[in-house]
């Protein structure tokens, strides 16, 4: 969850994972940004309420977790994520 928006926050602590789906909570009235440290509403187009994206990373690479970062376009809101090895 993104305590205040145009803060990015850290997908997690730590964690390599061979693939990461991220969706957007259902209840979230905004959008959600996902990038890494600077990223805000002008890195991309954000996920809306239930959206989601799949990131697989090239052969022979794996997720590190605390290089993903997201931020929300309203306070409270955020996303829930499914890592796999």
């Amino acid at each position: 969850v993104v305590a205040s928006a145009g803060t990015a926050v850290a997908l997690a602590s730590d964690g390599l994972y061979g693939s990461l789906m991220i969706r957007a909570k259902y209840a979230n009235g905004g959008y959600i940004y996902i990038g890494g440290t600077d990223v805000d509403s002008s890195t991309n187009e954000g996920l809306a309420s239930g959206d989601s994206i799949l990131i697989n990373p090239r052969a022979g690479k794996a997720i590190q977790l605390n290089d993903i970062y997201v931020d929300a376009s309203v306070s409270g809101e955020g996303v829930d994520f499914y890592a796999s090895f």
